[in-house]
């Protein structure tokens, strides 16, 4: 190495050296400076805190999987919907779908039958009593006012829930969380993004059944098929009295059946004939008897049981399960009760889905005997011809052979539009036949209250909403407006109840009186003596009834109301 190349490598050594000192110091000088500002500690804080975070989300993922897995391996959730829970004396049926030249008929299958049911396909799982009845499962699920573009329609987006959860799966097969309401004074929004548990499946003790709930989680509901008919009344049904008293010895009587006017006079019925008698003012019991309720039956083509006190409707309705009973149902692992409006909602907001009739309007249930058959009015699964049809007045025999034109009955193609799912697999008589009294009033101290709704009374939780009665708020101030001026109590208690979610009345209307329900169904709210509510319309009111429509109602019995029970597993 010559004199020249040893200079060079020295002075490469000494700046070597030098930018190695610099970069020491500067890297000092920053060091101190990072941790004297303290965004080292920070960093490590935010980085613990990340992995606190997923660790957590992690371990709740992991519960809702343990939770999902119990579910699936105890048989409730089948990966779409819960199953149904057949209770002793149910058992599972299906049908042959109708069509043009063939009428759909019933199929005795097993729970384990892969085509018992498929909501996708509108197929909701239908089961049978021992006497005939026929109930449809609601299986739980959370809801919201379905839009498009922004705008508000009138159906829902539905999503099932798994179990007994508020969970479901998104789109993209992502476990999300529905809402509910958790207080009493809180107002849950169903017309938002979120999803909302339908409350007839929650249990709402902890907030005094404000929507109608329950007093446990439940799987799902039966809804019977039909409006409840007489056991007999074209069917097969035996007829056997219950241990419940009709309790009323009145009855509103049309002029076809009195031949003179419409008159409050003795109480009657198909099955029993008039069971009260007029002693001068009064009417007292025929014989000196208290009449016994019979067992109704829920089937198609059946005389629809009319002449019922709204608290005789509710008192059979819990009565269901006795103790030999014709339905084989047991009170051991099954509650009966009469349909109360957060269950009417159930089944009409699943019905104004996808999985249901979506946008398609129900067809009306128009047909009516017309007293033909002695204080017969109105006949289950009837279907007419469109959404708003007249009335058609008939006999049963030509109910019976087809041959009564402009009607169909529910295993006819044409008369399952008359269906919560335009299939055979629906809920029929929701729109016309009779209607349909439910377990839902005002508390406001009238004495049809306790005239003809005393069984509803005992049954309130501290005068308020209970498992099996909904009591809606009123306003004071219509203690102040006369009974000629009826409607304007009705406008004053609708907008009291500016809370109560998943009823199928202020979700799916806009005022309390009039036809300003969904579909342009009628909308009176309770009000004055008018303390209870009935549903669906009848088999006249033509445009005016349907899924949304409900109505006013004093609870006496009467020639056009009818009722339906529900059955939850114990």
């Amino acid at each position: 190495m010559n004199a020249k190349e040893k200079l060079s490598r020295g002075i490469t050594l000494v700046a070597l050296v030098i930018t190695i000192i610099i970069l020491l110091i500067l890297a000092g000088i920053s060091i101190s400076a990072l941790t004297n500002q303290g965004l080292f500690k920070n960093a490590q804080k935010a980085k613990k805190t990340t992995e606190e975070a997923q660790k957590k989300e992690t371990d709740l993922l992991e519960q809702y999987e343990s939770e999902l897995n119990k579910y699936i391996e105890n048989g409730r959730w089948d990966g779409k919907v819960n199953k149904p829970e057949l209770m002793t004396g149910m058992s599972a049926i299906k049908f042959t779908d109708p069509t043009d030249s063939a009428e759909g008929a019933v199929v005795d299958t097993t729970s384990s039958d892969a085509e018992w049911y498929s909501y996708e396909d509108k197929k909701w799982a239908n089961a049978k009593t021992e006497d005939g009845s026929m109930w449809v499962w609601i299986p739980r699920y959370a809801y919201r006012i379905h839009k498009e573009n922004g705008v508000e329609t009138q159906k829902f987006d539905i999503v099932f829930l798994v179990g007994l959860t508020d969970n479901y799966y998104d789109e993209n097969g992502k476990l999300q969380t529905a809402q509910r309401q958790t207080s009493e004074d809180q107002t849950i929004v169903t017309n938002g993004d979120a999803y909302t548990v339908h409350p007839a499946f929650t249990n709402e003790s902890s907030i005094n059944y404000a929507n109608g709930g329950w007093d446990k989680e439940l799987a799902g509901i039966w809804v019977a098929k039909f409006e409840a008919g007489y056991a007999s009344g074209n069917n097969k049904a035996t007829v056997k009295a219950s241990s419940v008293k009709y309790s009323q010895s009145t009855a509103y009587v049309p002029a076809v059946e009195t031949g003179t006017t419409n008159t409050t006079t003795t109480a009657r019925n198909w099955l029993d004939g008039e069971y009260s008698v007029k002693n001068g003012t009064t009417y007292e019991w025929k014989d000196g008897k208290e009449t016994a309720i019979k067992y109704p039956t829920f089937q198609g083509l059946t005389y629809s049981m009319n002449y019922i006190s709204t608290s005789d409707a509710f008192k059979i309705s819990r009565v269901l399960t006795e103790k030999e009973n014709i339905y084989g149902l047991s009170n051991n692992s099954t509650d009966s009760h009469l349909m109360k409006n957060s269950e009417w909602g159930a089944v009409t907001y699943l019905g104004k889905s996808e999985y249901g009739l979506d946008d398609v309007d129900i067809v009306i249930n128009n047909v009516t005997l017309s007293n033909r058959v002695k204080s017969v009015y109105a006949v289950t699964g009837c279907a007419g011809t469109t959404a708003d049809a007249s009335i058609v007045s008939t006999t049963i025999g030509k109910l019976n052979n087809r041959t009564q034109s402009g009607v169909y009955v529910w295993t006819q193609k044409n008369g399952t539009v008359a269906s919560s799912t335009g299939t055979i697999y629906g809920i029929y008589d929701l729109s016309g036949g009779s209607w349909e009294r439910t377990s839902a009033m005002i508390n406001n101290k009238e004495k049809n209250l306790y005239i003809y709704g005393n069984e509803l009374m005992k049954n309130l939780n501290n005068g308020g909403s209970s498992k099996y009665v909904i009591v809606y708020p009123y306003d004071f101030n219509e203690d102040s407006i006369t009974s000629a001026n009826i409607d304007n109590a009705s406008l004053l208690n609708y907008d009291k109840n500016s809370k109560i979610y998943g009823d199928a009345i202020r979700e799916t209307s806009i005022k309390g009186i009039g036809e300003s329900s969904w579909g342009s169904d009628f909308s009176y709210f309770t009000s004055k003596n008018m303390v209870f509510s009935a549903r669906g319309g009848d088999y006249g009111s033509k445009t005016k009834s349907g899924l949304f429509a409900f109505h006013r109602a004093d609870g006496t019995s009467f020639y056009g109301r009818g009722f339906r029970s529900v059955l939850v597993s114990m």
